[in-house]
């Protein structure tokens, strides 16, 4: 027999071992070397690994993200105080308010029409123009916008052609009816993902509106819940994108605080629960066997006992009696604290400042809570102008447009519109803590070159241009009744106004 291998050409058991050892030592370096969140062991099986994207996850979710959002917004304390945050200090009581910006070939501002759109602009913005069901100001229409969008994650709002004056008017519809189960690839290419058609880019087509299921009063000509497709020019569907640009529906911004928020409900409840229960504290009286009675009759088995009792009272109970007492060991003494540790990562979900969401003040001072303040009302700053860029300004030019067109604009034509069409949205401002110290330092800041007047006030919530009109007319008014108004000039900041703190602590901390 032919041997194929002589026994020299073998190597020897030795080398093969190491030379396996030596392949299994650069596996393991090589699994070591990998992100220890991609790993794969007993501390990682229960890690999401699928992949998905943004609107498979929103396909199969959405619907019961939105309705347990909703469920805590009407029952919960602290999701309606972080709705009533987030409008508070998006919108404003005021809203946000519109300045046109039309010019003249000069480059300077065409006061004349300027004027004019800002009167129609408010003469609209009253509920039985602005919105369709003469239910919502202009005003109110943006709180609800708000609102509605921190709540559900996303807004429909319809543009209808009304027969009020200026021939415009929004109507908000419920994202309910845009059908999350309705997805479907069209002949022409363009794809339909729940109920929103888009084209190869991804941008709207039309909005496929269906009435919802429990929604059954709306029949037409006896057929109920007929899909009808409204092109995505009529419609503001507003949302914040998240994930990717393929993203179509907008999720709720407390999706992430849900779980805690309702565990922290459930856990209060049953807290305030055993809570009552060790309130009602008792005696219970238990009787003897009825081979120990004493006595014969209805009085031996049935004694009087009083269950009153006073102050100092003593009483013998019927020979074998005996008494036990209740009294449930409650309240527990680590409530405050977790439920602390829980709104603190609430807090950090929805984005906003713990202390203002939980109205806990304990150990805060001015320096740890304008930290917080600072870093939440960059968030609110971001909101504004999401707000003023996908729903304010088209409100606007659809208003802008019908208006000109139905002649509710004194002495505009149709070729003023391109001059009209980039106003300025003025959203609202903010006060610090120390009032006074922030005006020094803003006034020190101009008078140093470091700012101006209209960002100032633009910080504020103010525009320069209307605060110096205000001013020209108070001195024109005071001049006509002979009033010296120079007692109100600004003046320098005090050395020790400016060497003091905040804190009780001093730590010095300054607005800038």
């Amino acid at each position: 027999m032919i041997s194929l291998f002589e026994p020299g050409d073998l190597p020897p058991m030795s080398e093969v071992v190491r030379e396996r050892r030596s392949v299994a030592q650069k596996r393991r370096a090589a699994i070591k070397r990998t992100y220890a969140a991609a790993q794969f062991n007993r501390l990682t099986n229960d890690f999401v690994s699928q992949r998905t994207s943004a609107n498979a996850e929103l396909r199969r979710g959405l619907r019961t993200l939105r309705a347990r959002s909703r469920e805590l917004a009407r029952n919960d304390d602290y999701m309606k105080k972080f709705l009533s945050m987030v409008v508070s200090n998006v919108i404003g009581p005021a809203g946000i308010k519109l300045q046109p910006r039309a010019e003249v070939s000069t480059g300077k501002p065409d006061e004349r029409l300027n004027k004019a759109v800002a009167a129609a602009w408010s003469r609209w913005s009253h509920k039985e123009y602005a919105s369709a069901s003469g239910k919502l100001s202009w005003v109110d229409a943006q709180r609800y916008y708000q609102r509605v969008l921190a709540r559900d994650g996303e807004v429909l709002c319809q543009f209808v052609e009304d027969s009020n004056p200026y021939g415009f008017s929004i109507k908000f519809i419920d994202v309910d009816w845009l059908d999350e189960t309705y997805n479907l690839l069209l002949p022409n290419g363009n794809r339909i993902l729940m109920s929103v058609e888009v084209d190869q880019y991804g941008r709207p087509v039309n909005y496929w509106l269906t009435p919802p299921s429990y929604d059954y009063l709306y029949p037409e000509n006896g057929r109920a819940r007929q899909r009808v497709a409204v092109p995505a020019s009529e419609i503001i569907h507003d949302f914040l994108v998240l994930d990717d640009e393929e993203q179509t529906r907008g999720v709720p911004w407390a999706h992430t605080a849900m779980l805690r928020l309702h565990s922290l409900g459930q856990y209060e409840e049953a807290e305030i629960i055993a809570a009552r229960v060790a309130a009602c504290k008792g005696t219970y009286i238990i009787p003897p066997a009825d081979d120990e009675l004493a006595g014969e009759g209805e009085d031996a088995l049935h004694p009087q006992i009083e269950e009153s009792i006073e102050p100092g009272m003593s009483q013998e109970l019927p020979p074998g009696y005996t008494v036990h007492d209740v009294n449930p060991l409650h309240p527990n003494a680590n409530v405050a604290g977790f439920s602390k540790v829980i709104l603190q990562g609430v807090a950090a979900g929805l984005d906003v400042d713990y202390v203002t969401l939980a109205n806990d003040l304990a150990g805060v001072n001015f320096s740890s809570m304008r930290g917080g303040m600072i870093e939440t009302r960059d968030v609110y700053r971001g909101l504004q102008t999401h707000a003023k860029e996908h729903f304010c300004r088209p409100v606007y030019l659809r208003w802008l447009r019908q208006a000109i067109f139905m002649g509710a604009i004194e002495g505009a034509h149709a070729s003023d519109f391109a001059r009209l069409d980039e106003p300025k949205f003025q959203p609202r401002g903010w006060d610090w803590v120390d009032p006074m110290k922030d005006v020094q330092a803003t006034v020190m800041a101009i008078n140093n070159g470091l700012d101006s007047r209209t960002d100032a006030l633009a910080e504020r919530g103010e525009d320069f241009e209307h605060v110096a009109q205000n001013l020209k007319a108070e001195a024109d008014i005071a001049g006509e009744y002979g009033l010296n108004l120079s007692a109100g000039a600004p003046t320098k900041p005090s050395v020790k106004a400016e060497e003091g703190s905040e804190d009780e602590g001093g730590d010095g901390a300054s607005h800038k």
